[in-house]
């Protein structure tokens, strides 16, 4: 006989009180996720199921709350490859959970973001999943404010209690990279990067600040070099041009660099074809080394020596717990996720402490 709850209708709260287990537990095994979950505890919830008469709806939220089952998705760029593998990884579990993940680029503009994330909330989406360029976290958490749940990957607002927090440890992947090139002889490290306008840019230019002194090396304010603009382009790829800007006006610089840490792989790439184009050889005068390690990473000559964040991974993890909060009535509530950082060494960067032994040989 089914034990219908107050309403008289067998809702996924039943099932998880039948079986003994959360709800996020039970969406899981009817979704056919998968996230571990014993043999014993399965069978349990599909007892459950048979045993109550409950039947998915997959509109049946919709209609209850007027949420809408999607995940809106905002990214600050299409032309940057980094985020491709973010947005595939939420798609791989949205698509399993039943939830249709939909993509827009801010275009690096915080009034477009905003735009985006109050259609959002107009649609009723019930997810949102945000690469932030804005300042300010206020619509985000009147998106909160209104049912929806959120997960930031990266914003230049602090974190919010009330959202879910995934993100790469940038400061430890600038060291991990800095510490990569001083392990191979390199002492005279350049950074380079567009505006220093967002909080994880600065985040990495710590961390090689961090690793410089670490071993008693000087990394002062003009080893930071940068250029005053930020824009996509309709013609061509604004990180790729200004990697090549960027490559230029450091050979005008004073210092005689022998390595250079790019903000990203798109911008090293860059840097790769500007010292190319002007008689440099990469790694043989100079190093370069980025940090994401896209495919064309392996795809540029020499091969890109990067850090790894491993968007792909984050995006699945982030995605499953996003879901599992909403499906379960529960917030993120100072929930932070973090992948750690991975070095890849590839062929841009030379070893110069080979080099000197050959020298005095």
């Amino acid at each position: 006989m089914k034990q219908p709850n107050r309403c008289g209708k067998i809702v996924i709260n039943d099932v998880a009180k039948t079986a003994q287990c959360s709800t996020a537990t039970v969406s899981r095994v009817l979704s056919n996720s998968d996230y571990p979950v014993s043999d014993e505890l399965r069978q349990r919830i599909l007892d459950a199921v048979q045993k109550l008469g409950y039947s998915p709806n997959p509109y049946g939220r919709i209609l209850r709350t007027n949420i809408n089952p999607s995940i809106g998705i905002i990214i600050t760029s299409f032309q940057n490859p980094f985020f491709s593998p973010i947005v595939m990884g939420i798609e791989h579990i949205a698509s399993k959970r039943g939830y249709t993940p939909m993509v827009f680029a801010s275009q690096r503009d915080p009034s477009l973001e905003r735009k985006y994330i109050r259609d959002m909330m107009n649609k009723r989406i019930s997810c949102l999943m945000l690469c932030s360029v804005d300042d300010h976290s206020d619509v985000v958490e009147q998106y909160i404010a209104k049912g929806g749940h959120a997960c930031v990957f990266e914003s230049n607002f602090p974190p919010l209690g009330s959202a879910l927090n995934a993100s790469a440890d940038m400061f430890k992947a600038a060291q991990i990279a800095t510490e990569y090139l001083i392990s191979q002889g390199h002492q005279q490290i350049a950074f380079l990067t567009p505006p220093l306008s967002r909080s994880s840019r600065h985040q990495r230019v710590d961390g090689c600040r961090f690793a410089m002194a670490m071993h008693g090396l000087e990394f002062g304010a003009d080893d930071v070099i940068s250029v005053p603009y930020e824009n996509d382009v309709d013609e061509g790829l604004y990180e790729y041009n200004i990697g090549m800007v960027l490559a230029k006006k450091m050979l005008l610089h004073s210092k005689q660099y022998t390595a250079v840490i790019a903000l990203n792989d798109l911008i090293a790439c860059g840097i790769i074809a500007g010292l190319v184009q002007s008689g440099v050889r990469v790694p043989e005068d100079i190093s370069v080394v980025g940090f994401d390690d896209i495919p064309i990473a392996m795809m540029v000559t020499p091969q890109l020596t990067t850090v790894r964040l491993s968007g792909y991974l984050v995006g699945q993890r982030a995605t499953q717990m996003i879901i599992d909060a909403y499906e379960s009535n529960e917030s993120g509530n100072q929930v932070t996720l973090s992948v750690a950082p991975v070095l890849v060494a590839r062929n841009s960067v030379a070893n110069l402490k080979d080099v000197r032994q050959s020298i005095r040989i």
